[in-house]
């Protein structure tokens, strides 16, 4: 089963895409100043919003663009926020395969799983960790995934909070959106939410920011809740997918987004945007660490 950790705040189906000539395989690799092409989808906050020409992985593919002496160009690819049905379609990747970018960020891991069917694609080392995140409103919530057994938890539908949440013998309440979670969350009808934590957090960003339109008091009592540690059944890994032939290029961006970590600007970059930061994790999401959690 996937979860599409990614998308897992809201879903996006990619439109059909004209015919595009491929780039030169190196292009981008080789000529000092010449385009690093990004697909961003338009409508994708934390990751990407058109109309904001804005977004983590806009933020964080501008650095690696000027880390390597590439003009960062968006490709912005055409989404919308009202399907709930989670597919492969919601990922551009046939539009990084055909040549119309170079590459595409926050992919989650593993590779088997989100490339496949897509061999012309490979993916850099991991650059950071993301996970579904306990958030509470009210105090006394605690930390540990185990300690919610016999707790109401609200959740979103098709992730698999779900599942991790009856391993553990607490009481999963599903929604449908992102809003209803933190609806029933303010309103104290459920105890916490198990909620996938770049969204959630980029929501309570908003919640909580001064100034706002969107700025609610309520969002004050709300938080990730200290002390959590995600369990490897609920995190992930997230990279950056580029065409198979293009290893200089990857090389290029590894490096760039290695450095970028090592002076702590990814993880500014992040919470910029309300999500929570989590270096790559030494192992992430399986069958068998959700079966570990059962155990």
């Amino acid at each position: 089963m996937r979860p599409f950790a990614r998308l897992a705040g809201s879903t996006f189906a990619v439109a059909a895409c004209p015919a595009v000539a491929p780039a030169s395989a190196e292009t981008s690799a080789t000529t000092r100043g010449a385009p690093l092409r990004v697909c961003l989808l338009e409508r994708n906050l934390p990751y990407s919003e058109r109309s904001k020409a804005g977004g983590f992985d806009a933020a964080v593919a501008a650095a690696v663009a000027a880390q390597t002496g590439h003009a960062f160009v968006p490709v912005w690819v055409e989404s919308h926020e009202n399907i709930q049905d989670i597919d492969d379609s919601d990922l551009p990747t046939g539009r990084l395969a055909r040549g119309a970018c170079d590459a595409i960020f926050s992919m989650p891991g593993p590779a088997a799983e989100t490339l496949r069917g897509n061999d012309r694609l490979r993916f850099g080392a991991p650059y950071y960790g993301a996970a579904f995140e306990i958030l509470a409103c009210k105090p006394d919530v605690p930390g540990d995934l185990r300690a919610l057994r016999g707790r109401e938890v609200a959740i979103q539908s098709q992730t698999v909070a779900h599942f991790a949440l009856l391993t553990v013998k607490a009481e999963p309440r599903n929604y449908f959106s992102l809003r209803d979670a933190f609806a029933a969350l303010l309103e104290g009808t459920v105890d916490a939410g198990l909620l996938w934590g770049p969204t959630v957090g980029w929501q309570l960003r908003l919640g909580q920011a001064s100034g706002l339109a969107l700025r609610d008091p309520a969002f004050a009592a709300c938080s990730f809740v200290a002390g959590y540690e995600p369990p490897q059944a609920l995190r992930w890994n997230l990279h950056v997918a580029t065409r198979s032939e293009s290893s200089r290029l990857r090389e290029r961006i590894d490096t760039a987004l290695a450095d970028l970590a090592a002076t702590g600007e990814l993880e500014k970059l992040a919470l910029g945007w309300g999500i929570p930061w989590h270096p790559p994790f030494d192992g992430t999401y399986s069958l068998g660490a959700l079966d570990e959690l059962r155990r």
